[in-house]
């Protein structure tokens, strides 16, 4: 649909204008007492980006060029916004993506988007929201400075304006970038727009898109496919997220960025824009109004060619300082800065004219910074300072690489430092976890110390129990051997005596076969065989029984 085509294509604006030749800055936000506050890449040489994978937000003051402080250091820092006391910075801290730079948050992420709030009084940093999957940029303070307002997209597309009340903590979603009454567009610039009693803000809502409602992928996106929307200025209520429309218009889509800001009073509006014969080309023009809110008279303030971006008011609103965007004799379009006396017939004045200047922000009534291109070509930029009654300007890069050479330094030392402390925090607790265990050992010895004599003793009965039973062992070895040799010899003996039984059973034959002996005769030889034999079996009898009597100590 074409409506998720105008989102995906909206998302371009954050980090490119025409073809993504300039720095379009996300915020430069200046407080009561004079302050810049923007972010800065980490190594930067000074220059500006858009949307830095990592680095720092600087206080700097504009007088001397002197970065006050480095308030932190992290990834896609952005959206610097002071509260309207001046005490407190809200900023934007984005992951990286999967490709380690992806400032919308696309694809894999390293951490949630986080909105986060410094409080310059008590160097705190507290996060008062985080994003899931998508993203969240352009935070902006109520009047009161109790409510935020910020846009934030899901992760599948879908964008909404959402607030969020620092009193309760509790955010909200009060109005979708598409919803039953149609789609409505963020405008760039500095984010969601308040009205002075902080209970509306400003919305546009599409009612369509020229030159056809079908858009061009992203990546066909260049100055030939510019897309116009015409649709209607309104005011939402933060309440019952109502809506009073207050014009209808022709407004920039893509690639040219839709500014608006207000005057102090919120009386009167200002916005770049088309008129109703406005051409589609790669050398449109794009108009700067002045609106009033009460009847809505619409005045052309600026409309002699290119495309007008950026308009910033001075304190006194007396003067509107914008940036023309025009194609230049290079590929490249050329960009300078245009001053506008709101309250005199002065004709405006073209403060430069090097093609490579824009995107000015005042720092009083009568001097202003902004960014100048190091060449056409290049997306950074270095920030300058111009006196606008004398023409007199001054680079304030220079001084502010060197400076950050210097916060990079400190970082670094800083950074060793703490790792020296945990170092010695670790030493200190391995020395403390040795001393206890040394006493603990020694509290064990002293324990044992009164059973050192007992233990010896036992020690020493063991040993002679030992001793005893390895002779036992010898001795009952021996008594073994001994019997097993009586043995042997009781077996020989027993074999003799069988000898000897064999032998005189031949002899009882042989008597037999010789004539018959008298019967007493063979009374007195039998019976001199039986007292032999018995003899005998006596013998080795009471030999036998003299061994099992003694067994082996």
């Amino acid at each position: 649909m074409w409506q998720r085509s105008l989102i995906g294509c909206f998302l371009l604006l954050v980090a490119s204008v025409l073809s993504g030749c300039w720095p379009m800055p996300n915020r430069i936000s200046v407080s009561r007492d004079g302050l810049i506050a923007l972010t800065m890449p980490g190594e930067s040489r000074g220059l500006y980006e858009a949307l830095p994978p990592s680095g720092h937000i600087w206080l700097i003051d504009p007088a001397t060029g002197r970065a006050q402080s480095v308030l932190t250091e992290g990834e896609n820092l952005s959206w610097a916004a002071f509260s309207p006391d001046g005490q407190g910075l809200l900023y934007v801290e984005g992951p990286v993506g999967a490709t380690g730079r992806s400032p919308l948050g696309l694809g894999t992420l390293s951490h949630p988007w986080r909105v986060m709030l410094f409080d310059r009084q008590q160097n705190i940093h507290t996060e008062l929201l985080a994003g899931d999957q998508g993203f969240v940029w352009g935070p902006t303070f109520s009047p009161d400075g109790r409510k935020i307002a910020y846009y934030r997209s899901d992760g599948d597309g879908r964008l909404s304006l959402d607030l969020f009340d620092r009193d309760t903590g509790q955010e909200r979603a009060l109005k979708l970038m598409q919803d039953a009454h149609g789609v409505y567009y963020a405008p760039y610039g500095p984010g969601p727009l308040w009205t002075t009693d902080g209970q509306w803000l400003f919305v546009f809502r599409v009612e369509e898109i020229f030159p056809e409602q079908v858009l061009p992928a992203p990546e066909e996106i260049t100055p030939e496919t510019v897309r116009i929307f015409s649709g209607r200025l309104a005011t939402v209520s933060i309440n019952c997220s109502c809506e009073q429309t207050i014009l209808r218009g022709f407004f920039p889509l893509i690639p040219t960025p839709l500014y608006l800001i207000a005057s102090p009073d919120g009386q009167r509006l200002y916005v770049n824009g088309y008129d109703k014969t406005f051409a589609i080309a790669a050398q449109q023009q794009v108009n700067l109004y002045e609106i009033t809110v009460e009847t809505a008279e619409q005045a052309v303030l600026y409309e002699g060619g290119g495309i007008a971006l950026a308009p910033a008011l001075s304190p006194d609103e007396e003067r509107l300082i914008f940036t023309v965007v025009s194609p230049g004799e290079g590929p490249s379009p050329q960009g300078d800065l245009y001053l506008l006396n709101l309250r005199s017939l002065a004709p405006l004045r073209r403060l430069t004219d090097d093609g490579r200047s824009g995107f000015a922000f005042w720092l009083s009534n009568h001097e202003l910074g902004f960014l100048r291109l190091v060449d056409t070509d290049s997306p950074a930029g270095e920030l300058w300072v111009k006196d606008v009654q004398s023409g007199q300007e001054r680079n304030l890069s220079p001084l502010l690489s060197a400076q950050g050479n210097i916060a990079q330094l400190s970082l670094r030392l800083a950074k060793l430092s703490k790792e020296k402390q945990a170092y010695q925090d670790e030493l200190v607790a391995s020395r403390q976890a040795l001393e206890q265990l040394r006493r603990q050992l020694q509290t064990l010895t002293e324990q044992l110390a009164p059973q050192s004599g007992t233990l010896q003793g036992l020690s020493q009965r063991l040993d002679a129990v030992q001793t005893q039973s390895r002779e036992l062992s010898d001795q009952t070895t021996q008594r073994f051997t001994d019997l097993t040799q009586q043995l042997s010899a009781l077996l020989t003996d027993v074999g003799t005596l069988k000898a000897q039984i064999t032998e005189l059973e031949a002899g009882v034959k042989a008597v037999r076969a010789q004539p018959a002996l008298s019967l007493w005769e063979l009374v007195i030889a039998l019976l001199v065989a039986v007292v032999v034999i018995v003899w005998l079996i006596r013998r080795a009898l009471h030999t036998l029984a003299q061994q099992l009597a003694f067994p082996p100590q």
